[in-house]
């Protein structure tokens, strides 16, 4: 799948070269914002949802015409999980695991961020002047994740303990959509292959879902 996005992105730079001469391309900084519900799938994790933010940093892009655009783009995400109910994520040696809680600590709160920058490649398509609907994949660059563990001490304290660069999966790839009207909408996306490389923390794959709000629409005002 990698390797399919990355043939497209070079095809994308091929057409925007061809259509450069006639006008039909772009190249706008921060086209929209995204944020929403990261869900998990894969019960045996031990994890639920957390938090997804998304903004755009840079869009290049072309209209071969009225109505449609292909863009390829450069995003900086942040998505957080949350360990489940009475469990907690154990973390040493750029590793991590989610374990009980019962009988060792008195978790309130125990969650991970993990922070991406994400190349989408996307084909729009406008119905009238304000419905569009856009369909990708986009290639993500995975930064080393953060854990982060809120708990009771036995002398009634609120105490919190961190652990940064736990080991991702470096590179991993999704595919989305999204709708909007008059640049306020929604969208969702799949990411099979989850956040963590083999071995250094819990095997689950997940989705997102939320609010997308393009810049045009600031712009506007």
């Amino acid at each position: 799948m990698k390797k399919i996005i990355l043939v497209a992105a070079f095809a994308m730079l091929t057409v925007f070269g061809a259509f450069a001469q006639e006008g039909k391309t772009y190249c706008e900084p921060t086209q929209y914002m995204k944020f929403g519900y990261a869900g998990v799938l894969g019960a045996s994790s031990n994890l639920t949802g957390g938090f997804d933010f998304a903004v755009n940093i840079l869009e290049l892009g072309v209209r071969p015409y009225d109505g449609g655009r292909i863009s390829l783009g450069a995003d900086f995400q942040l998505d957080i999980f949350n360990a489940k109910e009475d469990y907690y994520f154990e973390s040493a040696s750029h590793k991590t695991a989610v374990l009980p809680a019962k009988g060792v600590i008195d978790v309130k709160r125990s969650s991970f961020d993990f922070l991406s920058f994400a190349f989408p490649l996307e084909f729009s398509q406008k119905f009238g002047d304000k419905v569009e609907f856009t369909i990708g994949a986009s290639a993500k660059i995975n930064l080393n994740a953060d854990t982060y563990t809120r708990y009771k001490s036995a002398t009634g304290d609120y105490c919190t303990f961190s652990v940064e660069g736990i080991y991702t999966r470096r590179f991993t790839y999704d595919v989305h959509v999204a709708f909007t009207y008059d640049d306020f909408g929604v969208y969702a996306s799949y990411n099979p292959l989850g956040a963590f490389s083999d071995g250094y923390g819990p095997k689950f794959s997940y989705f997102t879902v939320g609010a997308i709000i393009r810049m045009d629409s600031i712009d506007k005002k």
